[in-house]
């Protein structure tokens, strides 16, 4: 489960609570330690004819540790590192944090950093433009990670060896450990969110001790510790060899390209409503697979470029799918479409989303977004790397780690979010929207979407809701054969899915999603008679609930529980202050939910049941209201609306639809306050709610936005069917 959800309303934690969030989310998702020389030879190998590594002087990396301070420990190492980083500059960061990039709305500043010469950089923390940021500690007490003892080590062989490794716990859990790994991992997904990246390197300096990272979507890489005062060509070298790399080995993704210099993109920029002065990029997207096959031309991997500004909002995880979106400019076309940047599933039983697009095209499901192309981007580091190491010979613990692989598509229609809906008339209206496209994509084309989100329903200019994102589907055929995860966005999951790590999504968990994205929405933007406090500990209470049970996350006990006692709104006495029949809408169509967790009717009730329909005369509607209102009457009425796929469009349409009720027309999204945590000093308070609305801005800049990165409790349920894995032999 990701800790930073862009959905939820609970308050956002202090630096030191983030970065032990980030550390807990990564947790075996790191992979070590791996020899430092197979390292580079996997990652950076020295090509034919390339220049060797100067000859390392020892004394100024002998020196490092011994600077007084940590400000002189920079510097020391600054020095020790400019004859090895040809083409880069080596600069002590430290005290210059960044600058419109920031994590948890905290700027940040790396102890120092690579940036290629004549970049352009300025005086300021610059993770657009940073090649390799590097993380000092002057003591061993901040050490992130543990290699194994090698003298116990060397004693053991065959299956000892494979069990003590397996049981040796690779990530340091003392608190100093905790926060280093978690500083670290926000500096990596900074880098790779605010560039074009497909990985990133890393070195971590403890002490007098060394360590190199490599990072993408699925983990990190991390290599044995060495003493870089004893073995400087080791850190010399790996400099040297990077810095020499081509710029697709360094993680560079060069199928996004930034504009020529005389390039006047003015009246793209107006198109994309963006300021004139905007950076612009050439974005390169593959044809999809049955497009290449009906080409005429050779090149099959040319790439259709669209133009458009870096993404604004950053993945806040680092693996998983980072999906970036935008609006983008199709140059041959003149027109405004919309990009979608993602790291897809590396599995064979989920097809790429632009396939999907096409299969429900085909079976004229309705309120779809037309597909353009897309497919997977080429190119060195386009599939993630770390999963391909977990069974090595020197692996330590038993990490966990998805493949995959980099994906870009385009959809013909630029939508906005759920929440900026004008009315909550037509808020319903594209709920029911989505609804139907569900349904369909279930009934005649045998898919499953299982990611409902607000982020994944989106209106367009004509009010039409569409469903989007369907990169998380499956086929019905291959739903009980899958891996058990749970996919999806916490707050919007079913309570049974978050109760149950092992349950298998099925139509009824994504029915109820769509219940949980229109209450969300309705309780977050809609002005009502609720007050902050209420307002925030009613969602926070509902959507965020979390705890871990047996080593996975759960939840859904709060959603549950409403559902079953006919609470599941904030109040009873609640009301919209433009008087919408909104609520009496939520009202009805989540009683039929309870049925899935309230115990079922007892025997003596289904006794009785029997007894009235056997004395009555059922064909007046006396006595047909008269069971209908029995226990198992109640119970067997909300039964049939689950098993009929259409009650819940269908309810929908009907209070849309209905002449007696007045829907107002200019109820519009607002965005509502939320409280302070309990203590907050009028400071935090602005602070904390500066930090909301700048991720409510960020979203609203992509015009709707990517999903949250998901596949809730997952890794715990992995690791235990690997405990018998089989290690490579080295």
């Amino acid at each position: 489960m990701s800790g930073s959800t862009p959905f939820s309303v609970s308050h956002l934690p202090q630096q030191d609570d983030i970065k032990i969030m980030l550390a807990e989310e990564m947790k075996d998702r790191f992979v070590g330690p791996m020899p430092v020389q197979i390292f580079m030879d996997d990652y950076l190998p020295r090509l034919p004819g390339q220049e060797a590594c100067p000859r390392v002087d020892e004394q100024p990396f002998r020196k490092i540790p011994e600077g007084a301070s940590e400000k002189s420990f920079y510097t020391l190492l600054v020095d020790a590192m400019k004859p090895f980083t040809p083409g880069f500059e080596v600069i002590d960061t430290s005290q210059h944090p960044s600058s419109g990039v920031e994590y948890g709305g905290f700027k940040l500043r790396p102890d120092v950093a690579l940036y290629p010469e004549d970049c352009g950089r300025t005086k300021i923390t610059d993770f657009e433009l940073m090649g390799m940021f590097l993380e000092v500690k002057s003591s061993d007490q901040f050490e992130a990670f543990e290699d194994p003892p090698q003298d116990e080590l060397s004693k053991l062989s065959g299956e000892e060896r494979d069990i003590f490794l397996n049981q040796w716990q690779f990530e340091c859990d003392t608190a100093l450990g905790t926060l280093t790994r978690g500083q670290m991992i926000a500096y990596a997904l900074t880098q790779l969110g605010s560039q074009f990246c497909h990985f990133a390197f890393s070195v971590a300096i403890i002490g007098k001790h060394a360590r190199m990272i490599r990072w993408d979507r699925g983990g990190a890489v991390v290599t044995e510790r060495f003493d870089y005062t004893e073995q400087p060509g080791l850190l010399a070298d790996f400099f040297w060899r990077f810095s020499l790399a081509s710029a697709e080995r360094r993680g560079l993704d060069t199928s996004v390209t930034e504009v020529e210099a005389d390039f006047d993109g003015r009246e793209i920029c107006t198109k994309l409503k963006l300021s004139p002065s905007t950076k612009l990029f050439y974005y390169g997207v593959p044809d999809d697979d049955i497009s290449r096959a009906q080409r005429d031309d050779l090149d099959l991997t040319a790439l259709y470029r669209y133009i458009g500004p870096r993404p604004h909002f950053p993945s806040r995880s680092l693996i998983g799918r980072a999906t970036r979106s935008l609006p983008v400019y199709d140059p041959v076309k003149g027109r405004v479409v919309y990009l979608k940047d993602t790291w897809r599933i590396d599995s064979h039983d989920m097809q790429k989303e632009g396939d999907t697009y096409r299969q429900l095209h085909g079976y004229q499901v309705p309120h779809i977004a037309p597909f353009e192309r897309g497919n997977d981007i080429d190119g060195h580091g386009s599939h993630t790397m770390t999963h391909d190491y977990v069974e090595e010979s020197w692996v330590c613990g038993m990490p966990f780690a998805t493949g995959h692989i980099h994906y870009r598509m385009v959809l013909g229609v630029v939508g906005r979010e759920l929440s900026t809906f004008r009315s909550t008339h037509e808020l319903a209206s594209a709920v029911a929207d989505a609804l139907e496209a569900h349904e369909d994509a279930y009934n005649k084309a045998g898919i499953l979407h299982r990611d409902v989100s607000v982020g994944n329903l989106i209106v367009t200019d004509d009010g039409e809701g569409l469903l989007i994102d369907w990169d998380l589907c499956r086929k019905r055929d291959t739903i009980q054969k899958r891996r058990h995860d749970r996919t999806g966005t916490w707050q919007f999951m079913s309570a049974a899915l978050l109760l149950d790590p092992t349950k298998h999504q099925d139509f009824e968990d994504d029915l109820e999603s769509f219940l949980h994205v229109l209450t969300w929405t309705s309780i977050r933007y809609c002005p009502s008679n609720l007050t902050a406090q209420e307002r925030t500990v009613y969602l926070s209470s509902t959507f965020d609930e979390v705890h871990e049970k047996n080593n996975v996350f759960v939840g859904g006990e709060v959603k549950s529980g409403r559902l079953v006692k006919n609470t599941y709104l904030p109040s009873e006495l609640i009301t919209f202050s433009a008087g919408s029949p909104l609520l009496d809408l939520l009202r009805e169509i989540s009683l039929p939910f309870a049925v899935r967790y309230q115990s079922p009717p007892s025997e003596q009730d289904f006794r009785n049941f029997e007894e009235a329909r056997s004395a009555g005369d059922l064909s007046t509607p006396l006595w047909v209201n008269i069971l209908a209102n029995l226990p198992v009457g109640q119970y067997n009425q909300k039964l049939e609306k689950l098993k009929s796929p259409s009650w819940l469009p269908s309810t929908i349409r009907a209070y849309l639809q209905n002449p007696d009720l007045t829907w107002p027309t200019n109820d519009k999204a607002e965005r509502l306050s939320l409280a302070a945590k309990s203590g907050a000093t009028k400071k935090q308070e602005a602070k904390n709610s500066n930090r909301i609305n700048s991720q409510d801005e960020a979203r609203a800049h992509s015009r709707f936005p990517g999903e949250s990165n998901h596949s809730a409790g997952r890794k715990s349920i992995a690791k235990d069917k690997r405990l018998a894995k089989r290690r490579k032999v080295a």
